[in-house]
């Protein structure tokens, strides 16, 4: 194993990412063009080290604790949502690698030379089966956030045994997270959607090929191989934590946006939008609605986190964990399609970064980890008709 990489204190990471703000935001016209982040920006996010945020110690990375992890995908969201959506996939992939996969694929991923960069899609699309000491791995999936630069794969797969799927003793499949080498995956090619343009999460199809087992592992009952409590709050936890820190950015840009555009906005017989009392009560009940989802996230992973020290999470924080990310996805698509409807015909036109907080917000809240399920999920558990309602944490 190679040493690990010496990273600045949290402050000084921060404030490198706030100097790429001129580049990003230059840039992001441009990516939504072409569908995918420029080689400019993949350049300075990987110069400062960006994607080895929370990845473990033990393989170069900086294992970064929360509110360090919200700081910094709330920075790049802010400047721009593309950005901010690609990368936090493209940090959660090393983190769950780094963690949870066995030594043999942890030396090639991390200390191979090659860039140690790993996206793609959970969701149990792919078919596993057992052969020898590994798996033979093969699926289809759809919405790769951050695989354009992308050394390894993830994908999800059900596990099957002559041809049926393997079930667990509750009668639930097992899933597997496995990673396939980029060389053995097709790309599609076909990233045409209506927000999150710039991320290029474009579907892919993993080719028939048979991995080592160390490449795998139980989703359900991920054994942490390495790193300290950022990764026992459980699986389901880093996406969860990155997905709330997108919409924090991408939704405070939006106000900004839209306190500004107000201060502009002419409305009769004089004035401006800014002067009139229902938008300035609207303003200030949508602040009130994204600092209260603030503090929850950050009161969530506070708390997730030192209980993962102490080896023991309860029930209510997976509840939370799911829930406050969800409830910040939802606010931050309300509140965005709040600012364009009060922007009005100007905010219709291409170029309106209202317009495009508005698109990647709805974009990043159909994701079916914060969608309506898990609003759904979360309420059988408070109501009391299933008592454990979040396994795989």
């Amino acid at each position: 194993m190679q040493t690990k990489v010496t990273f600045p204190e949290a402050e000084t990471f921060i404030a490198r990412l706030r100097a790429l703000r001129d580049l990003i935001e230059r840039s992001a016209d441009a990516n939504e063009e072409a569908t995918q982040l420029s080689a400019e920006v993949i350049d300075a996010l990987e110069r400062v080290e960006l994607f080895k945020m929370l990845a473990p110690r033990a393989v170069g990375g900086m294992e970064a604790h929360p509110p360090q992890v919200i700081d910094a995908l709330r920075t790049l969201s802010y400047f721009d949502g593309s950005t901010g959506w690609y990368c936090q996939a493209a940090v959660t992939g090393p983190a769950v690698a780094g963690a949870f996969l066995g030594d043999r694929a942890v030396d090639e991923i991390f200390f191979s030379g090659q860039r140690a960069t790993c996206a793609g899609q959970a969701a149990p699309h792919g078919k596993a089966e057992r052969v020898g000491d590994g798996y033979r791995i093969s699926g289809s999936f759809s919405f790769g956030s951050g695989t354009p630069n992308a050394s390894w794969i993830v994908g999800g797969y059900i596990l099957h045994e002559k041809g049926v799927p393997v079930l667990r003793e509750n009668g639930q499949p097992i899933m597997l997270i496995a990673m396939a080498p980029r060389s053995k995956v097709e790309f599609l090619g076909n990233w045409n959607v209506l927000g999150l343009r710039g991320t290029g999460s474009f579907d892919f199809r993993v080719l028939d090929q048979v991995i080592h087992r160390d490449f795998a592992f139980d989703a359900a009952n991920p054994e942490q191989k390495r790193g300290g409590p950022l990764y026992g709050m459980g699986f389901m936890a880093l996406p969860s934590l990155c997905h709330s820190s997108f919409a924090l950015g991408c939704t405070y840009r939006a106000l900004d946006e839209w306190a500004g555009y107000a201060r502009g906005k002419k409305r009769m017989p004089n004035g401006t939008l800014s002067e009139t009392e229902t938008f300035q009560k609207e303003l200030a009940l949508s602040h009130a609605r994204l600092r209260s989802a603030e503090a929850y996230v950050r009161s969530t992973f506070e708390k997730l986190f030192s209980s993962a020290g102490c080896g023991h999470i309860a029930e209510d924080l997976k509840l939370d964990l799911r829930l406050c990310a969800s409830n910040t996805l939802a606010v931050g698509s309300q509140i965005t399609q709040l600012a364009l409807t009060s922007g009005a015909t100007t905010a219709l036109r291409n170029g309106s970064k209202i317009q495009r907080c508005f698109r990647d917000m709805q974009a990043g809240n159909a994701h079916v980890m914060t969608g309506e399920q898990s609003f759904i999920t979360a309420g059988r558990y408070l109501a009391g008709i299933d008592p454990v309602a979040f396994p795989g944490f």
